[in-house]
Parts: C-alpha cells; structure tokens; sequence
C-alpha cells in the first residue's frame, strides 16, 4: 500500500484552498462551485486519514483547521440554500407590489379588446393628422358589429368613452369586447391610428399558477408591464370624449 505523507496531504489542502480563494471572487454558478469544493474537501480529507504514515500522523493542530475549513464550505451551501429559500419567498410574494393599483385607473396598450366597467368603455388613441371621421365599431365574440360610435377626430391624442349603447336599442353588460377603430381623410383614405390604449378601473390582482400576478380590469387581464398611465380618477363629459 502506498503511504502518504503529510506533506503531500498538505499540498492537496494547498490546492483546495487555493481553489476555493479562487471560486470565491466568481458570482456565476456559485452554489454548483461550492458543492463542487465541498465534495473534493471531503475526498481529500477522506484520502489523508486513509492513507496517513502511522508513525507521523497529521499535526492534530493542522487536522483541527482543517475540520474548520471543512464546516466553513457546509455553513457556506447552508446560507446560500436560505437564500434560496427567501428569493423564492419573495418572488411568489409578487402581488404585494402590486396592490396600490386596486381602485386606480390604468391605461395599457390593446390592439382590440376593451373593458365596459359600470356601463362604459374608454379608450384612448392618436391621429397623425386631423381626419375626417374616426368610428369605433365594437363586435361581439364572433365578430359582428354590435355597437357603432363617432369618435374625436383632432390630430393627436384623443379618448373615447362608450356608453355600451347598441345598435339595436339594448344596452351592452359589462364585460370584454372585441372592436375595430378606423379612421378617414377628406379623400375618404385610411388614416394609420396609433396607440391605442383600453382604460380601466384595477379592481383585483390575480397570480397564475407559474406564479406571475397580473391586474384585473374589470374582466380584462392586464400585466403591469404593458401600464403606460395610471390616473386616481376619470370624469366623462359627453357620450364620445372623456377628460382625466
């Protein structure tokens, strides 16, 4: 059997140590490097008592420190575990830094869905230049044309609140529908309409099960990353236009 001496075990401690100096100094994949260390600590020291020189054994001084260093990498992992644990903790906490939205009205971009809250649906939107008419059309869920509204027509922004009054004489329940915002010239051309923004009041905060929260606007579902504006209050002053 081969002996080795403590010299040679010192001098795999050596490179442990330095090893683990050098892993200290890296952020990236810390907890992979620390177990990685943790288990060639314990085969080292594993190594050096198997194969100690019985009749010079390992300075019990030396021995002791290296004990120490051995529950120094454990304490280490333990630590980053409960770390862990409060990243974890704080991240499915997600809907804390969300609830000043409950009761605020919030604007977020839309392409064609808008919320009716209470009997009416705001939206906002830009026009390039002045245009001769801009009628928002809403649709129900198979895509017929339910409610027809004159909106503003003033170059730049403009909102439109719908009083969920329909085609047919009835009013539209609250709820999420579908719409269609075109805009003319004078020459009866097209005008680009950019912007376009559902307004509503936030009353709930939901979280998935993948843990991700997102506002509820009435029945709409908003991420907060898709809020451009956030009003306290909105007064509307006729059928078609609304201030804030």
């Amino acid at each position: 059997m081969t002996v080795a001496s403590t010299t040679d075990a010192t001098s795999l401690i050596s490179s442990y140590n330095a090893t683990q100096t050098s892993t200290e100094t890296t952020t990236s994949s810390a907890q992979s490097v620390l177990i990685g260390n943790y288990d060639t600590f314990l085969k080292i020291l594993t190594a050096q008592l198997t194969n100690q020189d019985p009749t010079e054994p390992v300075d019990a001084s030396e021995f002791t420190q290296q004990l120490v260093q051995y529950s120094q990498v454990e304490q280490q992992i333990a630590t980053n575990d409960k770390l862990d644990d409060v990243l974890s903790a704080l991240n499915s906490n997600g809907i804390t830094p969300l609830l000043s939205y409950i009761g605020q009205y919030t604007e977020s971009s839309t392409t064609d869905e808008l919320v009716v809250q209470n009997g009416t649906g705001l939206l906002s939107y830009t026009l390039p230049s002045d245009a001769q008419s801009v009628t928002l059309s809403v649709q129900d869920s198979s895509g017929n044309v339910i409610g027809t509204v004159d909106a503003p027509t003033d170059a730049g922004l403009n909102r439109i609140a719908w009083d969920a009054g329909l085609d047919d004489g009835t009013t539209a329940e609250d709820g999420v529908y579908n719409f269609l915002l075109t805009a003319k010239d004078s020459s009866g051309d097209t005008i680009t309409i950019s912007d376009i923004r559902v307004i509503g009041q936030v009353t709930s905060i939901e979280t998935g099960t993948d843990g991700t929260s997102t506002l509820k606007v009435g029945d709409l579902s908003v991420s907060d990353t898709d809020v451009l504006s956030v009003f306290g209050a909105i007064s509307t002053t006729d059928s078609s236009t609304t201030t804030t």
